[in-house]
């Protein structure tokens, strides 16, 4: 049926065409007889022109391409030491290794499906398929392993003091768990569909997403308090089992001026294990009451969860340069908690309003401009009284959560004079409210401002003076009124530059430079009035400390280099330098002024790297990687003698690490045929902490791989 049908369509065609062409020699014969010039015989058409006209789609002849490959092979790996640090993304097995890959593309659609396999906690498959543009499926799975370490305690035990009657020393201990490997490996699938309605401009998708995270990890958890005793912490293995499912399904649609998308969300998070559970002892408060029950107790949940979310987007390109958008969503979030001990805790929701708008306006070849609008508002829902078995007196006084909002206004200015410079200037004003705040901490509010309000400024310019050569450079000023937070700034400088540059595909470079600077001479701090009177209340009450400050400078730069020296040979070289530097003065204890002291951490890296690819022979191919690490870290309080007798001396003794981590690669692959290579591939990488209080990390991971590859 559809041959006849292909020639009937074909017939009709032809018919047509000759009558087209028919017709347009009759015009010009009369044309020419208006003219008074002689009359010429009606022509037959010439079929040669047919020839040269475009054939319609169905009848287009497209070749069809198919491709089709895998590898097998082996990887071997050998650990000295521990190997989590050296290989933290590698799975420290040896395994067997191979991969396929297939590909079919025709006129009508498109089939694309690859994948490869490592190890059981390595791998990736995906498969892409498209017909004719209205109908598109992607699926898409992967793996990884993350090796997690695994802490230990400190030894031996010892007695501070308490606080509660009857004031003698307590004990202090450490239970570690046993010698285990711990990691998780992460397993992300995905699945997104299309459908685009074939002659209307509308298309309807739907998605779905899942990460499933399996493993076993240390859990550490502690039974602590200024009152009572034993007070002890605790390492032991846990396993993990979560899943996180989210389902997508949207449309969107071209109406003229106006483009409109609608997309509805929902993921759910759930804990498959149980929740933890440990011993915990019975407590007094400060004046020697019944304040905890004490016995087996759940701790440290991983409460389930859902989110829901409705989006709707609208773009429109008007005439004269006008460019506008608009979003708005509304999201919900749930807790979804499991605890068994402990009630009102499931069902609290926290919905979120978003609210966007986008106008840009471009009004010559050399000026354009921008405006953008953001708002979200979070209000916390559904939250009642909070009960707990363990406690003498069940109901809970919890604080209530803030409610705020934050409006963000963006303006930009772009400058285009020449083709080759650019500047660029932005404002962004961040303003922010919140609710149940206060000046002091205290059991029922937060000690935060009420109002937070933030101005940046930013200046950039793109400058290309040749071909193969660009500069990059930018300065923003940001000040805020009212710092959140200790590590906040209240006033930030920042300075950026790029410059890059190839010369006629043999060499080339480029030149990176980050410098930030951030400083806030306001840092609240509180103290615990003491002594309480337990005859009186019990509630601990708290006192604003002197102001203090904290300066934070940032450094951050690289170099990159190429050279192509002979045809086939390519070397490479780069050194990044990062460094970090923190001055502020740090409280000591929170019970009296003058327990502070000032104190500088610090944070270096040092990045070096070769490299080399050679490709001058036909058959084989040849590459080099060399990189190493040198970072180092420290926290540096000047010394300071406190009123206990105690002092600032050995924190930087303990603090400091120098760490160095090296790696090696090396790879060769030989062609047989066109069809057929073979591949050796063999890397170390080497973790080595200089300070031995840190050394249990060490390690040294070798790993060969050996691939047979085929395509046919």
């Amino acid at each position: 049926m559809n041959g006849l049908h292909d020639r009937k369509v074909t017939r009709g065609w032809n018919r047509r065409l000759a009558a087209a062409l028919s017709l347009a020699v009759v015009l010009v014969a009369a044309g020419g007889a208006a003219a008074e010039e002689p009359w010429e015989p009606l022509l037959e058409p010439d079929p040669s022109v047919a020839k040269t006209l475009p054939l319609p789609e169905q009848e287009r002849q497209v070749e069809t391409l198919e491709q089709k490959g895998g590898f097998i092979g082996y990887g071997f790996v050998a650990t000295d030491g521990y190997g989590g640090r050296a290989e933290p993304f590698g799975f420290l097995r040896s395994s067997r290794t191979g991969g396929l890959f297939y590909r079919n593309l025709q006129r009508d659609g498109n089939l694309e499906v690859e994948g490869a396999y490592l190890n059981e906690h390595d791998y990736h498959g995906d498969l892409l398929l498209d017909y004719q543009g209205d109908y598109r499926l992607h699926l898409r799975t992967e793996s990884l392993f993350h090796n997690l370490d695994r802490e230990i305690l400190f030894s031996p035990n010892f007695q501070a003091g308490r606080v509660d009657p009857p004031r003698t020393p307590a004990d202090y201990l450490a239970v570690q768990d046993p010698e285990l490997d711990y990691g998780v490996s992460v397993v992300q699938d995905n699945a997104d569909f299309r459908y685009r309605l074939h002659n209307y401009p509308l298309h309807v998708s739907l998605g779905y997403w899942r990460l499933v995270r399996e493993g076993t990890k240390q859990q550490r958890f502690a039974d602590i308090a200024f009152e009572g005793t034993p007070n002890t912490i605790y390492a032991a293995p846990r396993n993990v089992n979560q899943q996180t499912q989210e389902g997508r399904v949207g449309a969107d649609v071209h109406l003229g001026p106006v483009d409109l998308a609608y997309e509805f969300k929902i993921r759910v998070f759930e804990d498959r294990q149980p929740i933890p559970s440990g011993p915990y002892v019975s407590r007094n408060d400060i004046a020697g009451n019944p304040e905890t029950v004490g016995g087996v107790r759940e701790h440290n949940e991983n409460p389930d969860s859902r989110f829901i979310s409705h989006t709707l987007k609208m773009h429109s390109s008007m005439s004269g340069g006008l460019v506008a958008s608009g979003a708005y969503s509304v999201e919900q979030r749930e807790n979804l908690s499991n605890l068994s001990d402990t009630t009102g805790a499931k069902y609290i929701r926290e919905d979120l309003h978003n609210a966007a708008g986008d106008l840009s306006y471009i009004f010559n070849k050399e000026w354009s401009a921008a405006v953008k609008y953001r708002r979200q508002q979070l209000e916390n829902d559904g939250r009642g009284e909070v009960t707990s078995v363990n406690f003498a007196n069940p109901v809970v006084l919890v604080k209530s959560p803030m409610d705020t909002t934050r409006d963000t206004v963006t303006a930009t200015i772009s400058y285009h004079p020449r083709r080759d410079f650019t500047v660029t200037g932005e404002y962004r004003g961040q303003f922010q409210q919140r609710s149940n705040v206060s000046s002091l901490q205290s059991y029922t509010s937060w000690a935060l401002p009420e109002d937070s309000a933030s101005h940046r400024g930013v200046i950039s310019a793109n400058y290309r003076p040749v071909t193969g050569v660009r500069f990059n450079g930018s300065y923003s000023y940001t000040t805020v009124d009212h710092p959140s937070y200790g590590a906040s700034y209240q006033e930030k400088h920042e300075g950026k530059l790029l410059a890059s540059f190839i010369r006629n595909n043999g060499w080339g470079g480029s030149a990176n430079l980050i410098v930030r600077r951030e400083m806030n001479p306001d840092v609240q701090h509180f103290l615990v009035n003491l002594p309480v009177d337990p005859t009186v209340s019990t509630d601990v009450t708290y006192t604003a400390y002197p102001l203090t400050s904290r300066d934070r400078q940032v450094v951050n730069g690289n170099l990159i280099g190429w050279l192509v020296p002979l045809p086939g040979l390519t070397l490479g070289a780069n050194y990044a330098y990062l460094d970090t530097r923190i001055d502020q003065s740090v409280l000591f204890s929170m019970v009296a002024v003058g327990h502070e002291a000032g104190s500088d951490f610090y944070d270096r890296s040092h990045v070096f790297g070769v490299s080399a690819t050679y490709t001058g022979v036909d058959k084989l191919d040849l590459s080099l990687m060399l990189q190493q690490v040198r970072s180092a870290s420290a926290f540096e309080p000047a010394f300071t003698s406190f009123s206990a007798g105690s002092d600032t001396s050995g924190i930087t003794g303990i603090t400091r690490q120098n760490t160095v981590v090296s790696q090696l690669s090396a790879r060769g692959e030989y062609h047989f045929t066109p069809m057929l290579s073979s591949s050796l591939q063999y890397q170390v990488r080497n973790y080595d902490e200089k300070n031995p209080a840190y050394s249990l990390y060490n390690g040294t991971v070798h790993s060969v791989v050996a691939t047979v590859a085929a395509t046919w």
